[in-house]
């Protein structure tokens, strides 16, 4: 009978398959770990040797038991590993975060200079654009009775219509005069006929109608009131302004 029992630990210990499902619960084919099935053979060995049928049962049973704690220690070994693993991407990770972080931030704060830059620059250019818009005279002037534009005049209708077309907020103050000579009504339909002459001449180069701002004085406004010389030709003209509105 004693020999029996150890030839039997010595196929199970041989036979990891059957030792592990010898000293395991009954249920259908369940395959234990090589450590469990190993060492509860061993055990038999050992135990048989030791202590004859019941040895071999007691080592047996000591034996998986064995095998079961040397397989989740190498399983614990494995999560930690794993878990360190983790741990070093996720501070990688961190890192990585941190450095686009600075970055945007960077970035933002660039952009505030930039925005500010260029709210400085508006704030400039507005002021010189109504410090010209002051400043800014253009008289045209007219032979007795003509309403004929001089060549030297286009050029300078056709400068102000690219600024009016380039600046919305620029709008032109045109008036009209005529000298003191003639009937009153004669003048002011001069006037009003030189008026036509000068804007049409803008609309045509690309002004926006809604940038005139056309007003006809005829003789009333005239600046030689009475006189028969030379300087009644500064009474013939359109002069044009410039006014700034946002």
């Amino acid at each position: 009978m004693y020999k029996k029992v150890l030839y039997l630990s010595l196929l199970l210990s041989i036979s990891p398959t059957i030792m592990a499902d010898s000293f395991y619960n009954k249920d259908p084919i369940k395959i234990k770990t090589y450590h469990e099935a190993s060492s509860g053979g061993v055990g038999l060995v050992i135990g048989g040797l030791a202590g004859g049928p019941l040895g071999a049962l007691i080592g047996g049973s000591m034996g998986v038991m064995t095998g079961h704690n040397q397989t989740k220690t190498e399983l614990i070994a494995k999560q930690n590993q794993s878990i360190v693993e983790l741990e070093n991407e996720l501070s990688l990770t961190m890192d990585r975060l941190s450095q686009t972080m600075d970055s945007n931030n960077s970035s933002l704060a660039k952009i505030k200079v930039l925005e500010q830059d260029i709210q400085l620059s508006q704030q400039q250019h507005r002021g010189e654009s109504i410090q010209f818009a002051e400043s800014y005279q253009f008289d045209i002037y007219f032979m007795t009775n003509s309403t004929n534009i001089s060549k030297h005049s286009q050029q300078g209708l056709l400068k102000l219509s690219e600024l009016l077309q380039n600046n919305d907020h620029f709008y032109a103050n045109i008036e009209a005069h005529s000298d003191w000579r003639g009937s009153n009504d004669a003048n002011c339909l001069l006037a009003r006929q030189r008026l036509s002459a000068v804007t049409q001449h803008l609309i045509e180069a690309g002004s926006h109608s809604d940038q005139l701002l056309a007003t006809s004085y005829g003789e009333n406004a005239n600046t030689h009131q009475g006189s028969w010389g030379d300087e009644l030709f500064y009474d013939r003209r359109v002069t044009i302004t410039l006014n700034y509105f946002e």
